[in-house]
């Protein structure tokens, strides 16, 4: 499907399939061609049963995820939305059908004069066969963290709820012990409660942790994922740190220190990345519900906790859940590490705020986001004017 460029009207270029006169248009180009009418009131989603193909690529994103939009007042006006750019297909005749629904007066006709003879072929990938929920439209989206966050304090203050939440925090403590052996090229397994790992760096380990890191920059890169593409960026920069820079010794340290650092980095960020599309093939717009709740409950008790522990070091979780009371973590940072109980207790709690800090601008973010949305503006106009 050859694409060329068209300026619609002074600064604003569209992109027009030769053969079957359809439009393509970025979210920004719709509010400057039919102005600021409410996109949602005069379109509204097509629902996509599961098994359903949805057999329009978006033109600018590598994977294809567009939702099918009836345009009010005319039925039989083909528009597609992409989930994730927020661009529109419109089929030939859609777009002064879109315009009449919006309420505004017609630009000059899209079909000025050519930018360009012709555009790269539509790009071309797996089909989807299920619909995407969206992360910045629909009251849940924000009022989802907060309320599990509410309940999470109110469930960790009876000493059931403890009990549960040190259940649901282990396997977020050991796989803080795991991510920070992979992080300095070593082996790790993680289990229920406890996690085997060997003293010495590997060289396959860095490697595998090399290669998977690379497969996933590559793949939110290819998919404009700008908050993972960040995130892997971040844990990238994390690994060549301790594994090239930092000695082996500190390393250690920092295996056992990442244990309690799990549940609350682990928990923040799934709780930070509810409001973030991820990778499309891993379906976050579903699984993101479900692993809001544990990460809620982790999340909150392990605040609690540190907050306690900060004027009460007795409220340091001492010991081990297996094996000796000299084996647990808090005991062996303060036997071979030289950490005292207060300095632990600021440690953790220090970073907890860093993640309430986070998780705070995230929240922020997505209001302005979904307020955006509200407007029928795209939340990254505000940098394009």
């Amino acid at each position: 499907m050859p694409l060329s460029g068209y300026e619609a009207s002074p600064g604003v270029e569209v992109e027009l399939c030769a053969q079957c006169r359809g439009l393509y248009l970025d979210q920004h180009e719709i509010a400057e061609l039919v102005g600021r009418g409410s996109l949602r009131r005069a379109t509204e989603i097509v629902p996509v049963s599961l098994g359903e193909e949805v057999g329009m690529p978006c033109p600018k994103c590598v994977t294809p995820a567009m939702q099918p939009l009836g345009v009010k007042g005319a039925p039989e006006a083909g528009c597609w939305q992409c989930r994730e750019c927020r661009g529109m297909w419109l089929a030939d005749g859609s777009f002064f059908a879109l315009a009449r629904a919006l309420r505004t007066t017609l630009p000059v006709p899209p079909i000025v004069r050519p930018m360009v003879s012709e555009a790269p072929s539509l790009p071309k990938g797996p089909r989807l066969t299920h619909s995407r929920s969206q992360f910045d439209e629909g009251v849940e989206n924000l009022v989802a963290v907060p309320v599990l966050l509410l309940l999470s304090w109110w469930l960790c203050t009876g000493n059931l709820g403890r009990l549960l939440s040190f259940m649901v925090g282990m396997p977020f403590h050991e796989l803080g012990h795991a991510a920070g052996s992979w992080l300095s090229s070593r082996i790790a397994i993680p289990f229920p409660f406890f996690t085997f790992w060997y003293d010495d760096q590997s060289i396959l380990m860095g490697l595998i942790v090399a290669g998977v890191l690379g497969w996933f920059l590559f793949h939110t890169y290819r998919e404009k994922n700008r908050f993972m593409f960040g995130s892997v960026v971040l844990v990238a920069l994390a690994w060549f740190v301790i594994t090239f820079l930092v000695s082996p010794t500190r390393t250690l340290m920092w295996q056992i220190l990442s244990g309690a650092l799990g549940e609350l980095v682990f928990a923040g960020f799934i709780l930070v990345a509810f409001h973030f599309p991820g990778p499309d093939r891993l379906r976050w717009d579903f699984w993101r519900w479900v692993a809001a709740i544990p990460a809620a409950i982790c999340f909150t008790h392990a605040v609690m906790l540190w907050y306690g522990a900060a004027s009460d070091v007795s409220q340091i979780p001492w010991g081990s859940a297996i094996g000796s009371e000299s084996d647990g973590d808090m005991n062996r940072l303060v036997a071979q590490f030289g950490w005292t109980a207060p300095e632990l207790a600021r440690f953790y709690l220090n970073v907890g705020y860093l993640a309430l800090t986070a998780l705070g601008v995230a929240y922020a973010y997505a209001v302005y986001r979904f307020i955006q949305r509200k407007r029928g503006l795209s939340p990254m106009s505000i940098f394009r004017r």
